[in-house]
This record gives C-alpha cells, sequence and structure tokens, in this order.
C-alpha cells in the first residue's frame, strides 16, 4: 500500500504544502482534499513542494493539473517546487513543466501574492 503525507504550513502571501511519499492513484484524493480545502479558505497563494515525493504517476499529475485548472479559473495560483529527477522526468515527458508554474524552492516566492 502506497502512502502520502501531506503537510500544510502557512507561509508569506498563502500556503505551502510539503508532499512526501508516493502521489498516485491511491493516494491522489488526499492531496485534492487539501487542495481543496485551501482553496475553500481563500488562499490565492498555494505553494506545492514535491521534493519528498519518491513516485508520481499520471493520477497525481492529474491532480495538480486540476489545482492549476481550478486556481487559474478563480485569479489564484498554484507554483509547484520540483522534485526530484524521477518527478521532473514525468513533468518533462508530458510537457507539463511548460504549463505549470515551477520554482526551484519556496524562497524564492517570499513575500509574494
Amino acid at each position: 500500500m502506497t502512502t502520502l503525507d501531506v503537510t500544510t504550513s502557512e507561509r508569506p502571501g498563502g500556503v505551502q504544502v510539503a508532499l512526501s511519499g508516493e502521489l498516485d492513484i491511491a493516494t491522489a484524493p488526499k492531496l485534492e482534499d487539501e487542495v481543496r480545502r485551501l482553496e475553500d479558505d481563500g488562499h490565492t497563494l498555494i505553494v506545492i513542494d514535491l521534493r519528498g515525493l519518491e513516485f508520481m504517476d499520471s493520477s497525481g499529475l492529474r491532480a495538480l493539473l486540476a489545482a492549476d485548472s481550478r486556481a487559474r479559473e478563480r485569479g489564484a495560483r498554484i507554483v509547484l517546487v520540483r522534485g526530484d529527477e524521477r518527478i521532473q522526468r514525468v513533468l518533462r515527458i508530458t510537457r507539463m513543466d511548460e504549463r505549470l508554474e515551477l520554482v526551484d524552492d519556496a524562497e524564492t516566492l517570499a513575500g509574494a501574492a
């Protein structure tokens, strides 16, 4: 059974969601629920930190894309902190690295709203 730990913390201008473990068909709903809760709370900047992920499949990618689409519709931002090479490869081969907003570290967003 795969596991995903989701840790949410306040950050300048928004919230940060740190992921660790595996983001796949079994665990993607956990991320989706947390992001929707943060959206419902009115956060306009949600940073999703992928550095702790060991694996991500198409279900995880779909969850990230859905969150990004909803954010754009409401004038908000989803920003992803790049994961390791395995995670970046998934984003590259699907060309989602061209669509999603990616940063090397969350500190580059200090004070961003």
